[in-house]
């Protein structure tokens, strides 16, 4: 219990004054002008009044990016594990991976939306490809820090490549893989909003990037914080709920979850 105390009280405290200085820029610097910095109390109503309809988005963005992310673990270890298994084809098919990365999501999402229609399956494909690069390049990173000695040992008995593969590397490479999987958590999240923000038409319908676009378009400031805030929370439940699979799988042998 105490532990559990001194581990969270410096966060619940660092919270705490973070919304202590939030409400007293509210009703000092930015007093009789909520368009710009509503207060936290402000946000709660808005949060409150519009209840339904953010519940309803935040349901709708969590559904777009939990497919788009699970896509990416699945496409993204497999990818990953066929290129180490090969150093001409890493060489020949990394650098398209690294193309991912480099080119601005915001620049391809119209042209995913056209291919793909306007609707989840946009949005999802947007979240899979912003998400996937930090999967495939930490497992092809953990997968290639195998130790030498265990590779001779496995050879030694000739096991094949699929037996090396499941029994030998993947289980090595674990630490990296969790890794990338916690940088990929909150990018899934942000590649959901950016594909809402491509697809939405500013009505009352849809997810949360619709909903900042329409709350937006009526300069609904609280509004807009609140759903902010939700976006955001979503992201860090995601990374929560694959920082603690990571612990879980990983404490009992590595020290970085010691």
């Amino acid at each position: 219990m105490l532990d559990g105390i001194r581990r969270f009280a410096p966060t619940a405290i660092v919270a705490i004054a973070l919304l202590a200085l939030w409400f007293l820029l509210a009703q000092t610097v930015f007093a009789g002008r909520a368009y710009l910095v509503p207060g936290p109390i402000d946000v709660l109503s808005a949060l409150g009044t519009d209840a339904p309809n953010t519940f309803a988005a935040t349901l709708t963005t969590l559904k777009e990016a939990a497919l788009g992310y699970l896509a990416a673990i699945v496409l993204g270890v497999f990818i990953a594990a066929v290129l180490s298994q090969s150093r001409l084809l890493e060489r020949s098919v990394y650098p398209y991976a690294v193309l991912l990365q480099t080119v601005p999501i915001v620049a391809v999402a119209p042209l995913i939306v056209l291919w793909f229609g306007y609707d989840d399956l946009s949005v999802i494909i947007i979240s899979l490809v912003i998400s996937i690069f930090p999967i495939i390049n930490n497992t092809l990173l953990g997968l290639r820090s195998t130790s030498r000695n265990l590779l001779e040992l496995f050879a030694m008995h000739h096991s094949s490549r699929m037996v090396r593969l499941v029994k030998l590397l993947l289980p090595s490479a674990l630490p990296q893989i969790m890794a990338g999987l916690r940088i990929s958590a909150g990018l899934s999240v942000i590649g959901a909003i950016i594909g809402e923000f491509i697809i939405g038409s500013g009505n009352s319908h849809g997810g949360l990037g619709v909903q900042i676009i329409f709350a937006q378009g009526r300069m609904y400031t609280a509004l807009l914080f609140g759903e902010i805030i939700c976006a955001t929370l979503l992201g860090f439940l995601f990374f929560s709920i694959v920082n603690g699979a990571g612990n879980l799988m990983l404490k009992n042998w590595h020290e970085s979850a010691l």
